[in-house]
């Protein structure tokens, strides 16, 4: 195999017209941005991944990128394991969560990509075949304030052979109503998923809103409840898991199976969601081990381009307790340009038999053309305007 000449990051962003309006409880989606990772290799040969990150911020993984290239130039490309303990080792002082982890998950899903192509190998593959001929996978979009958009997406949604959707809190105040009129327009068509994004906002609300939620969302029969309090508030998420007996679902921006091992051992997640372009396949599929011990479900989580929906994919595919994956359903045109095929959702379900050699994505100097990427305008999404706390 051969061996590791360059890695670098590559940002795209496409714009959303302002006709679209995409708002949820902590900000404000104006872009659609991606970073992706590509990995190339001495003789031309190169992989693709992904890094969450990216999409809040630019600097930080040009520089971690930068950092983790000159710990891997000339590495093996095939030896994913042994450089997966190179990056940590190399920095395990100061990177045991967050950033670090995600860019070296990103150069993780790559090196799998370059080595499912070198081999003419799907990724399931070489993550030890499938557990299952089919995954299921949920549209991921519900980022509006009013209840005819959110509708008339969700019945796209469905008209793309999806049989799941997830919307976004805007207001704890308004989205019961929301949830309601979308229950009653889908008339038992679509499963439904609510995220309320509080790991996502500068100022969560409080603990006692989110148990309200819960308990409000009940009549409903939602999938789960997502992300409801504070990330790091563990007390929090068991109050609200008390609460209800609705599924309670996170957490996206943990990076580790170490991370999530006090909230399996506190038993206040019915569904363990990690990042696929955060945790890459190494460090993933120990949280997904760790939760089978618990017995939880793992639902991927993949908010960004094709290439961490399909890598959601590959490993939901090989999971045994995996339920589903997510597939980002905000409209834009960037994942036509990644593809290399013409995938496709059938009743619910995304077909292993549908991918090829490595992820099933590529790209081209094109594209970075078509989707230019301006590093001085940062999108962090999150808003930190002055707010009152919510009680």
């Amino acid at each position: 195999m051969p061996r590791i000449s360059k890695i670098e990051a590559i940002f795209l962003r496409y714009s959303f017209p302002d006709h679209i309006n995409y708002v949820y409880s902590g900000g404000v989606v104006g872009n659609m941005d991606v970073a992706l990772i590509r990995v190339s290799t001495e003789d031309g040969e190169y992989g693709l991944g992904e890094v969450t990150h990216g999409q809040f911020c630019h600097d930080p993984v040009i520089g971690m990128v930068k950092h983790f290239e000159g710990i891997l130039t000339d590495h093996e490309a095939s030896e994913i394991n042994r450089a997966w303990e190179m990056m940590y080792q190399s920095s395990v002082y100061w990177n045991r969560q967050g950033l670090g982890i995600g860019v070296m998950g990103g150069i993780d899903m790559a090196l799998h990509d370059l080595m499912g192509k070198s081999l003419g190998l799907p990724v399931y593959r070489l993550l030890g075949g499938l557990a299952r001929s089919r995954t299921r996978i949920y549209a991921s979009n519900g980022l509006f304030a009013e209840s005819e958009p959110l509708i008339a997406d969700a019945i796209k949604a469905r008209a793309a052979g999806f049989k799941t959707y997830k919307l976004r809190v805007v207001d704890p105040e308004t989205v019961v109503s929301l949830v309601a009129h979308l229950h009653s327009a889908l008339d038992g068509s679509m499963d439904i998923i609510v995220d309320a994004v509080q790991g996502s906002c500068a100022v969560p609300w409080s603990v006692n809103i989110s148990k309200k939620l819960a308990r409000d969302l009940e009549r409903y029969s939602i999938l789960w409840l997502e992300e409801p309090v504070r990330v790091e508030n563990i007390d929090g998420y068991a109050e609200v898991k008390r609460a209800s007996p609705v599924n309670i679902a996170g957490i996206e921006s943990l990076a580790t199976a170490e991370a999530f091992r006090p909230y399996l051992e506190n038993n206040v997640l019915d569904v363990v969601q990690f990042d696929i372009a955060t945790t890459g396949f190494t460090e993933g599929r120990r949280i997904a081990n760790l939760a089978s011990v618990y017995q939880k479900p793992v639902a991927i989580h993949s908010w960004g381009s094709l290439v961490s929906i399909l890598a959601g994919v590959h490993l939901a595919l090989v999971t045994p307790n995996c339920a589903i994956t997510e597939y980002g359903f905000m409209d834009h045109p960037i994942n036509e340009h990644l593809a290399t095929d013409d995938y496709q959702v059938v009743d619910g379900y995304f077909r292993a038999s549908q991918l090829g050699p490595g992820l099933g994505v590529e790209y081209s100097e094109s594209t970075g053309r078509l989707f230019p990427y301006e590093a001085s305008s940062v999108n962090t999404m999150v808003s930190f305007e002055e707010q009152d706390f919510r009680l």
